[in-house]
């Protein structure tokens, strides 16, 4: 077999400060090759993710896993050193096809020798993860583009602030409005790299009805205070800036990290592709992101809905991951 780390390299929708981190994990997670020495590993781990998929209701995750199982895209992996932060990799060709998604066999519970998984509701959900983000990486242009979208990610991304802050240090509506429009000014900044100037005018244009005018024309010199930060990372000293909060700023990164454990803290501060796929599969009944995440069935369906259309859109290699 051909060089994976080569052939596949791991791919981001935008630049983020952990992309190195997450593309050296992906990396460190070696296929298990469909020979014939593995072929009664992967009989038995399809038999079992095949059965529980007929027990499951009707919806994307059973579709898109179902497809990607009978194309024979799903491969068990095993990490060369234990990853935190990475569950699933891609493989991505150079003329845009999806080649196959690799589950890491040890943090999900799969015994590599037998195929005999402990959690194959957990490995059906890690599949539909990582095509997820598959989606987003695969239809880029278009994923920039959705304002809707950004719309309601950046909307669960405020509520994501807003749960790890917490009720009790949150005073008034005005206050919760600023905390919203900061929510949005970090995630064009942080996911989509926009420069100061054009987040402000599609705040004033796309978010003006959706905010109230009076708080618009209150808060956006507020945010010249704010222009140099562009992290996800640096939410926590922003608000500490514009003295919303007094504390420390590791004070609401803990937070964060109690709520979304080491997975889902990096899908959040890291790039576009793991946001989305935080934001549709915690609608799931799923441990390896974290348990503790807000839900809004309104912005996590229509994310999915928006996200279907593209998964819809993919096209397979399916020859690019020799088999023998």
């Amino acid at each position: 077999m051909p060089d994976i780390n080569k052939l596949f390299k791991p791919s981001f929708f935008a630049d983020s400060e952990v992309n190195s981190i997450l593309s050296s994990e992906e990396q460190k997670i070696y296929i298990i090759e469909k020979d014939k020495n593995e072929l009664e590993i992967y009989d038995t781990f399809n038999s079992d993710f095949s059965n529980y998929l007929i027990k499951m209701p009707n919806n994307i995750v059973k579709e898109s896993s179902r497809k990607l199982l009978n194309n024979n895209l799903i491969f068990l992996g095993i990490a060369k050193t234990k990853p935190d932060n990475v569950i699933v990799r891609l493989f991505l060709t150079n003329d845009n096809k999806l080649a196959g998604i690799v589950l890491d066999s040890q943090q999900l519970g799969v015994d590599p020798t037998t195929g005999v998984s402990d959690s194959i509701d957990e490995c059906i959900y890690a599949t539909h993860f990582g095509f997820i983000r598959a989606a987003v990486l695969l239809n880029k242009n278009n994923i920039r583009q959705n304002k809707e979208l950004h719309k309601l990610l950046s909307t669960f991304l405020f509520l994501l602030f807003l749960k790890a802050i917490g009720p009790d240090k949150i005073y008034s509506e005005k206050q919760k409005k600023l905390i919203q429009i900061l929510s949005i000014y970090i995630y064009y900044k942080h996911f989509l790299k926009e420069k100061h100037g054009y987040i402000l005018s599609i705040i004033q244009k796309d978010y003006t009805k959706f905010i109230g005018e009076k708080y618009i024309e209150e808060f956006l010199p507020v945010l010249e205070k704010i222009k140099e930060y562009n992290s996800i990372k640096d939410f926590p000293k922003i608000l500490i800036d514009l003295k919303i909060l007094n504390e420390s700023p590791n004070v609401l990164t803990v937070s964060l990290l109690k709520m979304l454990k080491p997975m889902g803290f990096y899908s959040l501060v890291g790039p576009l592709d793991y946001f989305v796929a935080l934001v549709i599969i915690s609608k799931y009944p799923v441990n390896f992101i974290g348990s503790k995440i807000p839900t809004n069935d309104k912005i996590q369906n229509a994310t999915e809905e928006i996200i279907t259309k593209y998964i819809d859109k993919i096209k397979y290699d399916l020859t690019a991951v020799k088999m023998y």
